[in-house]
């Protein structure tokens, strides 16, 4: 891609890395893509997305593998570290880009604030004012500590994988994406009701009863689901993130998915 633009004259200017994207906690991989970054002289955007809370857990430092290589990255708290949407940081190798982007005061006023001074935000985007979203971020973590937030992922990491082996046991379901992180992606596959002859169901009937069952579920007000689309099929998906979740809700909204698929 980056070899066709050059050759339409248009110059390609910077690259997104997602790790742990929102439908499917999917990883790019992002030291590859870091290497290409270097090579065309190009920015590297990492969006922290799911991932980045993993971070905390030793048995996951490798997904910050080429984050040292980055020249931003934003981490989204809302996702997976238990604070309330919406709240996300931003990391930046040379803060002093954005200042001499967003600052609005005349030049004999533009000074380089000393290490360790307040920052006045206004300066570092387009906002002029803004709500005081760091408070809700420093209860979170102050409630909880680092080593309980760590357990609480562990915990929604346990139960993830609890609900897709659920899944893969119930031959009406299947898995829509490999388990990653807390989000599990899965499709109804059938058998589909009063039909004589079922056969294989149709992808594009298949695709409206996964829509339903969604729909259903949501407007029964038990439980709340969302659906996203994988390979141009409509997949159900369940992101786990509220710091309240136990297996009991997790064994809960399963047998509503069942009872609800029952109908179809």
């Amino acid at each position: 891609m980056i070899a066709e633009d050059r050759q339409e004259n248009f110059r390609p200017m910077a690259v997104v890395a997602t790790v742990g994207t929102t439908s499917t906690a999917s990883i790019d991989p992002v030291p590859e893509i870091a290497q290409i970054c270097r090579e065309e002289k190009m920015w590297l955007h990492i969006d922290g997305a799911y991932g980045a809370g993993l971070a905390l857990l030793p048995e996951f430092k490798s997904i910050t593998a080429g984050w040292n290589e980055a020249d931003s990255i934003v981490i989204n708290p809302h996702k997976m570290l238990f604070v309330p949407f919406d709240f996300s940081a931003l990391y930046m190798r040379d803060i002093e880009r954005l200042r001499r982007l967003f600052t609005l005061v005349p030049e004999y006023l533009h000074l380089r604030e000393p290490a360790g001074a307040e920052i006045n935000y206004m300066d570092y985007g387009v906002q002029l004012g803004r709500r005081f979203r760091a408070l809700k971020a420093w209860m979170v973590w102050r409630a909880f500590g680092r080593a309980g937030i760590a357990a609480r992922i562990r915990d929604h990491l346990r139960l993830a994988k609890l609900l897709g082996d659920w899944i893969k046991a119930d031959n009406r379901f299947e898995l829509a994406a490999p388990v990653a992180m807390g989000v599990v992606c899965f499709r109804y596959v059938g058998p589909v009701a009063g039909v004589v002859d079922p056969g294989p169901a149709t992808p594009v009937h298949l695709d409206t009863v996964n829509s339903e069952i969604v729909e259903r579920i949501n407007a029964s007000g038990r439980a709340y689901l969302t659906q996203t689309k994988l390979h141009g099929r409509t997949a159900m998906r369940i992101g786990l993130g509220n710091v309240l979740t136990t297996e009991q809700h997790l064994r809960n909204v399963w047998e509503l998915i069942r009872e609800t698929a029952r109908e179809f």
